[in-house]
């Protein structure tokens, strides 16, 4: 998460205030709330049903997305949480009981440290909401199990343990996640003092990087300069493994 605010100014469609979705490619909307720069992105697949993945932020913008999905004309079938983090686990209940599926790690993270993983929640939420937060489904498979085109499921270790990200493998869209961003620094978990960790799971992502032609980060703008955001990210680590000032504009953003 990084206190920026960006909001991308691509061609964009209105639909239910507050959020406004922009079409990335065919069948992927991305919103991107008043907070932080944080994206929701829905994942249409063609049959009238809908993917949420990292749906967020402030409960009128969690309330405007099923009104946004009627909108687009499709319902939602299912959700995903990219890794275990507070502001990529929340739901509203106009969404449904649906699978909201994340890796394996995050669910057990949740599952074992549910009460502190959600505590920042409190600040925004309300408490029905919060009482959603983090109900995951293990998703123990190397591609999405939904009816839409194929969709890789890319895991890594890099920022939290079983982040993982999303390839659209015909359409090219990289859904990456809190990685890859242009309004936040790389941030590797605590625990990963030697950056060891992070740059490993960067590699994990640069075949799927490769691949695609637009990626989508969990805070700032979609691209169609998927190689650029990876250099940046890998330039601005190699930085500080090697103890240079960098020259990354992101190190200027104050929330950084």
């Amino acid at each position: 998460m990084a206190a920026g605010w960006h909001r991308w100014r691509g061609s964009v469609r209105q639909v239910a205030s507050p959020q406004r979705y922009a079409p990335v490619v065919p069948g992927v909307w991305v919103a991107t709330s008043r907070r932080y720069a944080t994206t929701s992105t829905i994942l249409l697949d063609g049959s009238g049903g809908a993917i949420a993945v990292d749906p967020n932020w402030d409960p009128d913008e969690l309330a405007a997305i099923p009104a946004d999905l009627a909108s687009l004309g499709v319902v939602c079938v299912g959700g995903v949480s990219t890794h275990e983090h507070y502001d990529h686990v929340m739901w509203h209940p106009e969404l449904g009981s649906v699978p909201r599926w994340a890796s394996p790690r995050a669910v057990q993270a949740m599952e074992a440290d549910r009460e502190r993983l959600l505590a920042p929640l409190a600040e925004y939420l309300t408490p029905e909401l919060i009482t959603l937060a983090g109900r995951l489904d293990v998703l123990d498979l190397d591609h999405l199990p939904w009816a839409g085109p194929r969709t890789r499921v890319v895991l890594h270790q890099a920022h939290a343990p079983g982040h993982l990200a999303l390839l659209l493998e015909e359409s090219g869209v990289l859904v990456a996640g809190d990685m890859l961003s242009d309004v936040e620094l790389p941030m590797p978990d605590p625990a990963d003092e030697d950056l060891d960790t992070y740059v490993t799971g960067l590699e994990a992502l640069r075949a799927a990087v490769l691949e695609s032609r637009w990626v989508v980060p969990g805070h700032g703008s979609p691209t169609s300069d998927p190689r650029g955001r990876l250099e940046a990210d890998l330039r601005y680590l190699d930085d500080l493994l090697c103890g240079r000032t960098s020259s990354d504009p992101r190190v200027q953003d104050p929330e950084n």
